[in-house]
């Protein structure tokens, strides 16, 4: 080559250098591209973030989804206890109007016993009364003792019956 050949034109030169520039600018790039790949360390740390990231977005995603379904569960506990609460208080009241009827019924047949039992100790004792001697029956007082003794005695019956 000969010196004013490698002079040239002002235009040339400069075209080299740009041209020089560009070169070394994609070599740094390759460089860089070739480095980050060669950097395993750094790629791990990256992949550990990536996986962090992604196991972060599927707890959040799972306690949703368990707080959703806890939501409703709860939801059907509270139902259910509704309706449970409710039979056990229809049949409470069921219980209580069998009982008080049982009670009306008991109570007539306990009247009606103790009015018989007293008839029947009326009975008795103008009985005994009849079959008393003359100088007892003019006594009353004697006779209504023994009209209370028998009254006693029936009533006990009847209460020791009914135990």
């Amino acid at each position: 080559m000969s010196n004013s050949e490698s002079q040239g034109s002002p235009d040339n030169v400069e075209e080299l250098r740009e041209q020089i520039d560009q070169t070394r600018n994609e070599l740094a790039q390759t460089v860089e591209a070739l480095a980050a790949k060669a950097d395993v360390k750094n790629r791990a740390k990256e992949k550990a973030a990536e996986v962090r990231t992604q196991a972060k977005e599927r707890v959040a995603v799972v306690s949703a989804q368990a707080k959703d379904r806890a939501a409703v569960v709860t939801a059907q506990a509270k139902d259910r206890a509704a309706v449970v609460t409710a039979q056990a208080k229809d049949r409470a009241a069921e219980v209580s109007a069998q009982a008080k009827d049982k009670a009306v019924v008991v109570t007539a047949q306990a009247r009606q016993t103790a009015a018989h039992g007293s008839q029947t100790a009326r009975e008795k004792a103008l009985i005994a009364r009849e079959n008393l001697p003359t100088s007892v029956r003019d006594q009353p007082v004697i006779l209504l003792a023994a009209g209370g003794v028998v009254a006693v005695a029936v009533i006990g019956w009847l209460i020791s019956r009914r135990s």
